[in-house]
């Protein structure tokens, strides 16, 4: 177990160093997780009404899992955003858009090269 030394005023306080989440954690949290998602659906309760009530942070992967879960919804038999045909993405693209617009009056075009040409070129995924 490391010590780290943390200096507030005059003295001097040891911290022990936090340790990441075990393996047993995890397996808990996506135990939970598909308990939560499985007894949401047996109730009918959609997840817009859960997120309303949590005030979250967007982050492209948040998005990303909404796009996900509209083209799955979309094209049934789809495991990942991958499989998508060049047909399917504007679709699922348009869903996205019209559902967070009509939340929050947000409205963003398809990101092509006409109107994002250096974006893209620079744009590094993972």
């Amino acid at each position: 177990m490391k010590l780290i030394p943390l200096h507030c005023s005059r003295r001097k306080i040891m911290e022990k160093e936090k340790k990441q989440r075990s393996d047993s954690q995890n397996k808990s949290i996506h135990k939970g997780c598909t308990q939560i998602a499985e007894l949401l659906i047996e109730s009918g309760v959609p997840l817009r009404v859960v997120l309303k009530n949590l005030d979250t942070r967007p982050t492209m992967e948040s998005i990303k899992d909404i796009f996900r879960e509209i083209a799955k919804a979309k094209y049934p038999g789809l495991k990942s955003t991958a499989e998508l045909t060049t047909d399917q993405v504007n679709p699922v693209w348009d869903d996205l858009v019209e559902a967070i617009s009509l939340s929050s009056g947000v409205h963003i075009p398809f990101p092509s090269r006409e109107n994002t040409d250096e974006y893209l070129s620079n744009y590094n995924y993972q």
